[in-house]
């Protein structure tokens, strides 16, 4: 990993994650950005600026979806991982097919979800 700074955009209707892993990496060369409105995750994401997109999937996620299902398009993308609840658990492999890495169901840390960023960050393929 180099020495540059790396990013990592949240996108979370009220901020939870945000300020998690803003602690968690408090001490890395790592920037977290929060994001609350999905018509400005594009501007705030690409080009490529963040290394993690770390998406908090909404109740009502129908329009989420159909963004996360264009990220395929720009030469670069960050890494996805989509936080969901275990109501929309069954949604993992309509996630995966559209090239989100990881899909986390239910309860999670924020060390947890930092030690996946972490390796993202260190191995983007």
């Amino acid at each position: 990993m180099s020495n540059s700074v790396r990013t990592i955009v949240v996108f979370e209707s009220r901020p939870r994650w945000e300020p998690e892993l803003q602690r968690q990496f408090r001490n890395e060369s790592v920037r977290v950005r929060g994001c609350r409105m999905l018509s400005k995750l594009s501007a705030i994401a690409f080009p490529p600026v963040a290394e993690i997109l770390v998406i908090d999937l909404p109740e009502d996620m129908t329009e989420c979806l159909q963004w996360l299902s264009k990220l395929v398009a720009p030469p670069r993308v960050p890494s996805v991982i989509v936080l969901c609840s275990s109501e929309a658990a069954d949604l993992e492999w309509t996630l995966r097919d559209v090239g989100v890495r990881e899909v986390l169901v239910g309860e999670l840390s924020g060390e947890q979800l930092a030690r996946i960023c972490r390796r993202l960050i260190s191995n983007p393929e």
